[in-house]
């Protein structure tokens, strides 16, 4: 067995010990230190997609900042990203995009783009989370027609700041939209008027803007199934993208007390500088409880040692 000192989103200095095993749950009796945090209502765990329609173009909403909280998940239909500064050994404290997970009646671009607006939720906050779309920012209208959606946003989602902080605000539209089936690519309107270029920066936008174009800021595994806080049972679904060394993801799962409940891999459709999906489903003791954790990796194709690694929060039902 293998063992790292690493850090983690819910406490620096996450200490656990795995090695590659397969899709099947295990119970290894494994001990991490995971420090106590207070709990969040959450939500169940499936990821937003399907069909999409012309939407309703006169949906409005207004963002938060970073720290405004917004009501925590019951239901995760729709995938929201945000700016996540996440800790780590080998890279310091980058910025790359996270997902989190909202509830709607209806799993549509505009009902993600409202979400979005809203800014992030307590424990998303919690973890490091937060959104680069500028206060008073308000959603106008989404058009979707060929595998194009086009978003309309006030003036306020212009306002200047960094370079990282205006890719990342037009990371975070693109890639909510672009959780849906039939989305490929986002251009953006202004207050009704088509735009070539965004933001202080004149960041070019002209040509539509989909997944491939942030690679700068796109995480090299980012889960959007389960999201943070939400709240899961005895069969996990782990879904998400990845960019990894021959595809590669591997997996724990830790309950309330920090022991690893089950651990495992699975390998991804696209690696090796190029990004696919991944999924697997994890049979987990029927008896946990409390606020637990997801915890993803890859093995350093050098040395062996795990990297980007990346945790999130749960709640066992």
């Amino acid at each position: 067995m293998r063992s790292f000192l690493g850090p983690s989103l819910l406490a620096i200095g996450l200490l656990f010990a795995t090695g590659c095993g397969s899709d099947e749950a295990s119970d290894t009796g494994t001990t991490t230190t995971v420090a106590s945090t207070t709990s969040a209502e959450s939500s169940s765990t499936t990821t937003g997609g399907g069909t999409t329609t012309l939407v309703d173009t006169t949906t409005t909403a207004a963002t938060g900042s970073s720290t405004t909280s917004a009501p925590a998940p019951d239901g995760a239909d729709v995938n929201v990203y945000w700016s996540w500064t996440i800790p780590t050994v080998a890279s310091g404290t980058p910025e790359r995009l996270g997902a989190g997970g909202r509830p709607a009646d209806e799993a549509t671009p505009a009902s993600a783009m409202a979400a979005l607006l809203a800014g992030p939720s307590d424990i998303e906050a919690e973890i490091g989370m937060g959104s680069e779309i500028p206060t008073g920012t308000e959603l106008l209208g989404v058009e979707v027609d060929d595998g194009t959606a086009t978003v309309d946003l006030n003036a306020a989602f212009e306002e200047s700041s960094g370079t990282l902080a205006e890719t990342l605000r037009i990371a975070q539209v693109v890639f909510t939209l672009t959780q849906f089936d039939d989305i490929d690519t986002v251009r953006f309107r202004i207050d009704g008027v088509d735009v070539d270029a965004l933001g202080s920066h004149g960041i070019d936008v002209s040509s539509g803007l989909d997944r491939d174009g942030f690679t700068d800021v796109r995480a090299h595994i980012m889960v959007e199934t389960p999201t943070p806080g939400a709240v899961v049972g005895d069969r996990l679904v782990i879904e998400g993208e990845s960019n990894t060394f021959e595809a590669n993801v591997l997996w724990v799962v830790t309950d309330g007390e920090g022991l690893i409940v089950a651990e495992g891999n699975t390998t991804a459709d696209g690696g090796n500088g190029t990004w696919g999906r991944f999924e697997t489903v994890v049979e987990l003791p029927a008896d946990l409880s409390g606020r637990g954790a997801v915890i993803v990796f890859d093995e350093s194709a050098e040395d062996g040692s795990q990297v980007d690694v990346v945790e999130y929060p749960v709640e066992f039902a």
